[in-house]
């Protein structure tokens, strides 16, 4: 029995590792693979799930800030991090108590799937824009001044919907704050990222806070995976300068598609209607339904390529310490 438990706990690390390594890439909290992990096989219910998983987030949040603020140019537009967070820490207490009284969420998964879906797949078709060449040169020439009051009012209203999104789902929120950051405030990707996990910090904090009150979080499992995001949080970062800012943008959208399915329960009203949303059957025609989504459009991003010239990206030239 204690080998099973000894190996449950590795197991957990490792994912928990993986998880962080990728959340820190591409500054979301990692409640997307958590969430559905804790609830798929550890039987945790909804509301106990999403509050581990966002002290989860709260770890890789705090962990891969520190990386991302040694690099230079340092990547984390703090103005813009704490501009975000004036509403994702509401934000997140409003979708914890939404989490708590309503008993059918499905109406606002929905609702931050349509809105989500169309980010996702222009992310997947990004391109590199024209006249600055390299990461480093977009950092340096981002300017948070020169923003509308229109684009801000606007922003400011999506960092709310991502902290709502934090507290119902546990996500983090940086689902909805790196597109916020990127479409609507004009931020370089790996800035968005950086800033992301940086205002992740104050968002995750503040749900966490609010889920305790509620005693919704198993500590134990959230210590776990916690750990394990720490330690992937420290490779994330570094990777992320590696890989060139539009094929950053492609990952992402890549990753968003599925928790957008996953949170919509389509596997499951397709599929396995009269069974268990969490069932194998369900996870399974998520796994298809996703397929059937991102194949199609990198087929098409293949045959662009092949039509067109050749696509040349210049790689990061951010280096990933001081």
């Amino acid at each position: 029995m204690q080998d099973i438990l000894t190996l449950t706990v590795l197991l957990i690390a490792i994912y928990a590792i993986a998880v962080g390594t990728i959340s820190s890439m591409v500054g979301i909290g990692g409640g997307i693979f958590n969430t559905p992990l804790l609830i798929i096989l550890f039987l945790f219910d909804a509301q106990q799930a999403s509050a581990t998983a966002l002290v989860a987030a709260l770890f890789v949040a705090l962990s891969s800030s520190i990386p991302y603020w040694r690099q230079k140019p340092r990547p984390v537009i703090v103005k813009a991090g704490l501009f975000l967070a004036i509403m994702t820490i509401p934000g997140s207490w409003v979708g914890v108590w939404l989490r708590e009284v309503i008993a059918e969420d499905m109406a606002l998964r929905y609702l931050f799937g349509v809105f989500l879906f169309p980010v996702a797949i222009k992310m997947l078709f990004a391109k590199k824009k024209k006249g600055l060449h390299t990461g480093a040169d977009e950092i340096k020439e981002y300017d948070f001044s020169k923003l509308s009051k229109q684009r801000l009012s606007i922003s400011l209203f999506g960092a709310f919907i991502g902290g709502v999104a934090a507290g119902l789902l546990g996500i983090g929120g940086g689902a909805i704050v790196v597109p916020v950051l990127t479409i609507l405030m004009g931020l370089p990707i790996h800035a968005a990222v950086a800033t992301s996990m940086f205002t992740m910090m104050f968002t995750a904090s503040a749900g966490t806070a609010r889920n305790a009150i509620g005693n919704y979080i198993d500590p134990v499992y959230a210590i776990i995976l916690g750990a394990g995001m720490v330690i992937g949080a420290q490779i994330g970062p570094r990777l992320a300068c590696k890989v060139n800012s539009v094929q950053l943008k492609r990952i992402f959208g890549l990753i968003l598609v599925f928790p957008l399915v996953k949170m919509m329960e389509l596997g499951h009203h397709f599929f396995d209607p009269l069974g268990d949303p969490n069932s194998l059957i369900s996870l399974g025609g998520t796994i298809l339904i996703w397929l059937i989504i991102v194949l199609p459009i990198g087929l098409l991003r293949y045959y662009h390529l092949q039509r067109g010239p050749p696509e040349v990206i210049e790689p990061c030239d951010v280096p990933a310490t001081e």
